[in-house]
C-alpha cells in the first residue's frame, strides 16, 4: 500500500481497497458513538440528580487566614467564585486583585477537592515548632453542604499536614503577594 501523503494526492485514495475504507469510517463511527456517550449533556439548573446521583459543587469562595510566623502576621485573603480576591494585613491594610485563568482553575479544582473534607475532621496536634504560619482556610461551595474549614500549622515534618488546604494557602497568599 502505498503511504504518500495524501495532501492533494487523489490517486493515492483511490488506491485504497473499499474494505478499509468501510473499515475507518466504522471505526470513526465507534469512536465519535462512544465520546458522545461519554460527553456531558447540556445542563438543565431545574432538573434534580438522579438518585445515587452526587451533585457536583459549584464556584466556590474561598477565605484563607494566616498567622504568626516570626513578625506576627495577620493576613485575611478573601477570593469570590470569580477570582476577585480582597487582602487585609495586621495594619488593616487592604489591597485586591483578581487571579489569573489559570490560577482560578486551579484553586477551584483545589476547592472541590473531596480530600478537604477529610482534612475538616483530621485530629490536630500541637505545633512542635516556634514562629510557625498558622492557616486558617474556609471553602465555602456553592450549592456544598456548608462551608469546609481546616485549620493548620505550617511546620516543617508535619507528617498530617493537609494537602489539599496547604494547596489553597500557598496558591491564595502568593496570588495576593503575600
Amino acid at each position: 500500500m502505498d503511504l504518500t501523503p495524501l495532501s492533494g494526492n487523489r490517486p493515492a485514495i483511490r488506491g485504497v481497497p473499499g474494505h478499509m475504507t468501510a473499515l475507518r469510517i466504522a471505526a470513526l463511527v465507534a469512536l465519535l458513538s462512544l465520546t458522545t456517550a461519554c460527553a456531558p449533556g447540556p445542563a438543565d439548573p431545574g432538573a434534580s440528580p438522579s438518585p445515587g446521583e452526587a451533585s457536583a459543587p459549584g464556584p466556590a469562595s474561598v477565605a484563607v487566614h494566616r498567622t504568626g510566623g516570626f513578625a506576627g502576621v495577620d493576613d485575611q485573603i478573601t477570593v469570590d467564585p470569580a477570582g476577585v480576591w480582597t487582602a487585609t494585613d495586621r495594619a488593616r491594610t487592604r489591597k485586591s486583585g483578581e487571579l489569573t485563568t489559570s490560577e482560578r482553575e486551579q484553586l477551584q479544582a483545589l476547592a472541590a477537592d473531596p480530600r478537604l473534607d477529610t482534612e475538616a475532621t483530621r485530629p490536630t496536634t500541637p505545633p512542635k515548632c516556634a514562629d510557625a504560619f498558622q492557616y486558617t482556610v474556609t471553602v465555602d461551595r456553592t450549592g456544598g453542604a456548608g462551608p469546609v474549614t481546616v485549620a493548620f500549622t505550617d511546620c516543617p515534618g508535619d507528617e498530617n499536614m493537609p494537602a489539599a488546604a496547604a494547596a489553597i494557602a500557598n496558591l491564595v497568599t502568593g496570588a495576593a503577594g503575600g
